[in-house]
């Protein structure tokens, strides 16, 4: 794979800051190009460069965040058994909400009615999608059980993450690891664990 020029990356950066900079001070729909290349302090060659229009570029950053999302999201829990159980998944836990807290900001941003897009959702559309692909790696077929489950419990921990980064942010990662795992004990994983 070819290493992206630091140049490029400091330019993707900010682009990123500038482009979260105009959403949290306006509707999405209201943000113009020049506001984009001012908050970013490039010129709208720079801009071009990299997309195609607004949309292009709201599109892509919600992409990247997805895919990033994605790869840090832990299901080990659907594995527990004797060697794996719950309170191995909650010293690992904190470990796996450690980057959703470092982005928390930017989350914030993506999560903002300003950005006229529902990435919230998206996010837990993407949560219950990685629960089910487990689910049928260990199984033949997918339940309406195993796909309520999926999406309660996906549905369940974005709920806290959100109220975490808006209504608490000063608990810690432990506090807040501490009420997806009694979410997880109590709530919908043993309601359908057999």
């Amino acid at each position: 794979m070819k290493k992206e020029d630091l140049r490029v990356k400091k330019t993707k950066l900010v682009i990123q800051e500038g482009f979260a900079q105009c959403v949290s001070n306006k509707p999405f729909s209201k943000i113009t190009i020049r506001d984009l290349t001012d908050a970013m302090m490039i010129n709208k060659s720079t801009f071009y460069k990299y997309y195609h229009d607004k949309y292009d570029l709201r599109d892509t950053m919600v992409r990247e965040t997805l895919k990033a999302f994605s790869k840090y999201i832990d299901i080990s829990f659907l594995n527990l058994d004797e060697t794996n159980s719950i309170e191995n998944y909650k010293k690992k836990l904190p470990a796996a909400l450690l980057p959703v807290w470092q982005h928390r900001d930017w989350l914030m941003t993506l999560w903002s009615k300003n950005l006229e897009l529902n990435v919230f959702t998206m996010m837990e559309i993407a949560f219950a999608k990685k629960f089910k692909q487990y689910i049928f790696s260990t199984k033949q077929e997918c339940t309406k059980y195993d796909e309520l489950q999926a999406n309660l419990f996906a549905t369940a921990a974005l709920q806290i993450i959100r109220w975490w980064f808006f209504k608490s942010p000063t608990s810690s990662i432990d506090e807040i690891a501490d009420i997806i795992i009694k979410c997880l004990e109590l709530g919908p994983y043993f309601a359908f664990t057999k």
